[in-house]
């Protein structure tokens, strides 16, 4: 079925008013509400006193400390990865209430990674380096620390990112569509385009947390050239075409 063609604007709002809808259903609120009660407790811990092996796993696996480094700026970081990680966790749990599998389509992601790589490969690079770049740089938002204990919310993305490519929807999907439904003035984008980007960014997170369990600091250094490279990239393609 064709995507709707509809704007950043106009997505967004449509799901900032299905996110309030969910406060009809007060079930699926509990695991966002339990997530941020370990949260809470983990934050109170960390604060107070040196944490105990159990309390640091649960750190680790929850993302609590997550925004508790580096300023205005890592706090900022902080909140956006939660926001990562209750989609996270959702994605987990609701999905059991209506007897489905957690995380469905994420193995469709992972074949979808590598479908078509053969095909439009030219074109193929400036998104793919796009979405990389893009991971690198949000990654180092979320866990400005570059900490292994934060790092959880980097293979939140990547699952995330799979499911998105797997079911070819979701909140990722729909961004990238309606911004490049904005950029390309109603054209309906490749499907392809934004597959690619994607999977750049699920590449892109998965180095990141290698980074991270290795103990370097390279996600910047890497990002910033990687996106002004595949903005040239399109650039001349885009150009390329134009002349042809």
């Amino acid at each position: 079925m064709e995507k709707e063609r509809i704007g950043v604007g106009q997505y967004l709002a449509m799901c900032i008013k299905q996110g309030i809808a969910v406060f009809k259903n007060p079930l699926k609120l509990l695991p966002t509400l339990v997530l941020g009660a370990v949260w809470l407790v983990i934050g109170y811990l960390s604060a107070t006193m040196q944490l105990p092996l159990w309390a640091k796993v649960v750190s680790f696996l929850s993302f609590a400390e997550g925004g508790m480094f580096g300023g205005v700026l890592g706090a900022a970081g902080g909140i956006v990865g939660k926001v990562v990680m209750a989609v996270f966790v959702n994605s987990a749990i609701l999905p059991l209430f209506q007897k489905k599998l957690p995380f469905f389509g994420v193995a469709g992601g992972i074949k979808g990674m590598f479908s078509n790589m053969g095909e439009q490969v030219t074109r193929g690079i400036a998104p793919f380096l796009g979405g990389l770049g893009a991971a690198l740089l949000l990654y180092s938002f979320m866990n400005i620390s570059h900490i292994r204990l934060n790092s959880m919310v980097g293979v939140a993305a990547i699952v995330l990112l799979l499911q998105n490519i797997g079911n070819k929807g979701g909140f990722l999907f729909g961004l990238l569509f309606s911004i490049a439904n904005s950029l390309t003035k109603g054209r309906v984008p490749r499907f392809i385009t934004i597959n690619r980007m994607l999977t750049g960014m699920a590449v892109g997170f998965t180095v990141a947390v290698g980074f991270s369990v290795v103990g370097i600091s390279w996600s910047i250094l890497l990002g910033l050239p990687l996106l002004l490279l595949a903005l040239l990239l399109s650039i001349f393609l885009n150009r390329k075409q134009t002349e042809q």
